[in-house]
């Protein structure tokens, strides 16, 4: 099985980005599809091609001769992602890579998530679409993003800023957590001949490092040279509020549930179990490698 036009959706953020320069350096020739009213420029596609995203006929005709679409688009909803998938199927795309990039969707606990909602319907209707012969199917998830405005917010871990670290039930649970780099490689990998057979409809897990928010802030002080005060949460207290506000139809404490997505054991949040890092080649990050990654997002670039 072998693919090589890919059209992507979602190319000019922050992780389409990424994922459009590793199927470049994979060989793949890359087609972004872009919104109409879109000014951002797809650094590094083969050619864009801007389009009404809610229109499926022109959708078609943007994903012809395409072998794939990829999707990464943020927040996405059944009822926009399910318009070009459609297209895909219309335009006799082989495989589609929706846009799920999450922690451990097939933990049932997970599934049962508010936060999760969308991508789980467009995962069942991916799922009846590939069970009725029209479509493949290949999603990556990778935990959360390995990257300095998640993991230096305090919010889960260190604040630099504050030198506070925010601790929830302790902060000692790991989970598998992925650079921006790492998913667009897994998304290229996935699609390569060799594995091309192996991943198709199914979810593939990848990750870069396993952390815990005590691991994190411990690499900050020493990279810092300094100690971090300590704040103490419960994960239960705070999905608690998130359920009461739910129930008002106030929807501003939704992210507390991905602290137990996170951090539970029962949502299985550290996936090495079922990663498919050696499979696809793709190397887990040594202790140095993290305080690296981690002096990089605090000290400046030098201008030299």
């Amino acid at each position: 099985m072998s693919f090589r036009n890919v059209a992507l959706l979602g190319a000019t953020g922050n992780l389409g980005s990424k994922i459009l320069a590793a199927l470049n350096m994979a060989g793949y020739t890359v087609t972004a599809i872009q919104r109409k009213d879109s000014k951002n420029i797809a650094q590094g596609a083969a050619k864009s091609i801007k389009v009404d995203l809610k229109n499926g006929l022109e959708l078609v005709e943007a994903f012809k001769g395409q072998d794939v679409v990829v999707s990464a688009v943020p927040n996405p909803k059944l009822e926009t992602e399910k318009i070009w998938m459609d297209a895909a199927i219309s335009a006799n795309v082989k495989r589609i890579v929706p846009s799920e990039y999450s922690t451990n969707l097939e933990a049932a606990p997970s599934q049962k998530l508010p936060i999760v909602k969308d991508k789980m319907e467009i995962r069942r209707y991916i799922e009846e679409l590939a069970n009725s012969g029209k479509v493949e199917w290949t999603s990556v998830n990778n935990g959360p993003f390995m990257v300095n405005y998640l993991w230096l917010s305090g919010w889960m871990g260190p604040n630099p800023k504050t030198k506070v670290t925010t601790y929830h039930d302790g902060g000692e649970k790991i989970v598998a957590s992925s650079t921006l780099e790492r998913i667009g490689e897994a998304v290229a990998k996935v699609l390569a001949p060799e594995h091309a057979e192996s991943t198709k409809n199914k979810p593939i897990y990848v990750y870069s490092a396993v952390v815990s928010e005590r691991k994190m802030t411990s690499v900050l002080e020493k990279v810092m040279g300094i100690k971090f005060e300590e704040q103490h949460m419960k994960i239960s207290d705070l999905v608690g509020e998130a359920d009461e506000a739910l129930k008002k139809g106030d929807y501003s404490k939704m992210m507390n549930y991905y602290l137990p997505f996170c951090f539970t054991d029962e949502y299985l949040g550290d996936f090495r179990y079922q990663a498919w890092n050696e499979k696809l080649g793709l190397k887990v990050m040594t202790d140095n490698e993290i305080e690296d990654l981690a002096r990089s997002w605090i000290e400046p670039p030098s201008s030299a």
